[in-house]
């Protein structure tokens, strides 16, 4: 009994881990990686007791053992995979505000990917990230990790026809979110280009390059300061949609 209560203990441990490797929540470089076990470890601890410390679970050979685990750790990577597609999203709509205000080439270092980023990507993607822990998307994260386990029990998920129409949809989703996060500084920026245009018609000597390449600059941070409290009330409604896309994923991964 107490081998196949440490083998369900490993199942539900590599869910967990799944999930935070995979997410930009817990998964970020920059955080330790014996904290990232450490509470990869305590909540499976909590999962496990309230949920499988009498499980009957019957468990067979070597082989079938290693499939569980294989599919454990899909679950946990499907979740943490949803989560980046939202927050990737916000980023590529920080890229799309970088390139219309003129800080195309102007990155930083993001600590979770280790590479260059664009400037106002890795800002909104701070302001999302906070925002996430404010509204208690963190304890949501974790509350469905623990409750994936009614959906789709363990040994019992796999990668259905369904799941991939799904992610591929959640991903074609996330372009769109782009440019609705994107879109208000964007038009605001482009009104100020026709205008400076009307007026350089109007006053031919003003030279282009000199005065409009700074105004535009100040007219997209402007735009962007304005628009803060609108992305941040927004965001609860994008978190809510990551987690019904979540438990649309989870209800695709079993097989009918």
């Amino acid at each position: 009994m107490d081998i196949l209560r440490f083998q369900v203990f490993l199942l539900v441990l590599v869910r967990m881990t799944g999930l935070f490797l995979m997410s930009p929540v817990f998964g970020r470089q920059n955080i330790p990686n014996y904290l990232k076990w450490g509470l990869s470890i305590l909540l499976t601890y909590i999962v496990f007791s309230n949920r499988f410390l009498d499980s009957q679970l019957e468990l067979g050979s070597f082989l079938e053992f290693a499939i569980l685990i294989t599919r454990e750790v899909l679950i946990g990577f499907t979740i943490g995979f949803i989560t980046t597609i939202f927050f990737s999203a916000i980023w590529t709509a920080g890229q799309l505000i970088d390139t219309q205000i003129g800080f195309g080439m102007v990155n930083v270092i993001d600590p979770q990917s280790s590479i260059q980023v664009p400037l106002m990507g890795n800002f909104k993607n701070i302001l999302a990230l906070l925002a996430f822990f404010v509204l208690d998307g963190h304890h949501t994260l974790i509350k469905i990790i623990s409750f994936s386990y009614d959906i789709v029990p363990i040994g019992e998920g796999a990668v259905t026809g369904e799941l991939v129409t799904l992610l591929i949809k959640f991903f074609a989703n996330s372009f769109v979110l782009s440019v609705k996060i994107a879109l208000p500084i964007i038009a605001m920026t482009f009104l100020s280009e026709v205008a400076f245009g009307i007026l350089v018609r109007t006053v031919p000597q003003m030279n282009v390059f000199i005065v409009g390449i700074p105004i535009k600059i100040l007219i997209g941070l402007i735009a962007i300061l304005i628009f803060i409290p609108l992305f941040i009330n927004s965001l609860k409604g994008i978190y809510d949609g990551m987690f019904n896309d979540i438990g649309k994923a989870l209800r695709g991964m079993m097989l009918k």
